[in-house]
């Protein structure tokens, strides 16, 4: 049984994409591969705005997991938003929560963990103070 996604209030931080016809495959709707590129555009600008850009930031940050619930179809054409909020921070990562909503129905749910990682070393590092600080603001109350 899926778990429910979290509602539209829940989400402090916000992106919003144009779906692209290419976007779509055989059976006429936005394909997976596609959804998991607009929840990447809004973990994409999230971390450029918390910790910008990704050059100039303190450690890099790297993709380690990421879940994605395919709640229900969408189709070309249209906007939509992608919400996220922080639900864990730990010593060298953290997850992000996503919903993926065309008007106010979520379409999609994703739960991705983050890595910070030694610019030097490639190796997991402690996420750096500025760095928490941050995601600590965007975590539900």
């Amino acid at each position: 049984m899926r778990p429910t996604p979290p509602g539209p209030e829940r989400f402090p931080a916000w992106t919003e994409e144009k779906l692209r016809i290419a976007d779509t495959d055989l059976n006429g709707h936005i394909n997976n591969g596609a959804i998991g590129a607009l929840f990447e555009a809004g973990r994409g600008e999230l971390l450029t705005e918390i910790a910008g850009l990704p050059q100039a930031r303190a450690v890099a940050i790297a993709l380690a997991r990421v879940e994605i619930d395919y709640l229900r179809e969408l189709h070309y054409p249209g906007r939509v938003r992608i919400g996220t909020f922080v639900a864990r921070i730990g010593g060298s990562s953290f997850a992000l929560q996503q919903g993926l909503f065309a008007g106010e129905a979520c379409h999609a749910a994703a739960l991705s963990v983050m890595v910070a990682l030694d610019r030097e070393t490639r190796r997991a590092t402690a996420v750096p103070p500025a760095l928490r600080a941050a995601l600590e603001r965007l975590q539900p109350p």
